[in-house]
């Protein structure tokens, strides 16, 4: 196994740790909100979402077919478009309260880059056999 696919699979795992950790305190309501819970789920649970892409992603590094490396490297974009997002979300103030950021968001965001990051890289290296047919041999004179 390569190593960016060993990135990747840590990166998933990474992932999917984050979610049950804590992504930010409100000091209004005086909660912690999770990937699965925001009051009046408001937020809504962007848990559910980047489950799927790190659990497909996980199965996705597992085969090693080249049409699961460019679905996974398409699943990886979107669940780091929806990492980015969900971090601005989270994190962004209102009504003159601004959210304190807990480690579980900077974890997300860590590990949606790895898996991109590991996702890129493992399309990149595809293994290809050159057959003799390639390399003619020379024409004597």
């Amino acid at each position: 196994m390569s190593l960016s696919r060993i990135t990747g699979l840590v990166s998933c795992v990474l992932l999917i740790i984050s979610f049950f950790m804590n992504y930010a305190w409100y000091p209004d309501i005086e909660k912690y909100f999770t990937a699965f819970y925001s009051e009046q789920n408001y937020y809504g649970k962007p848990g559910k979402m980047l489950s799927f892409v790190a659990g497909s992603g996980i199965v996705f590094y597992l085969i090693n077919k080249v049409w699961t490396q460019r679905l996974n490297l398409i699943l990886a974009a979107l669940g780091m478009a929806f990492g980015i997002r969900t971090y601005l979300l989270f994190t962004s103030g209102y009504d003159g309260y601004v959210p304190e950021a807990e480690p579980g968001i900077y974890l997300m965001l860590a590990g949606c880059l790895g898996h991109l990051a590991g996702a890129m890289a493992a399309l990149a290296v595809v293994k290809r056999n050159v057959s003799d047919d390639a390399f003619p041999e020379k024409v004597k004179e």
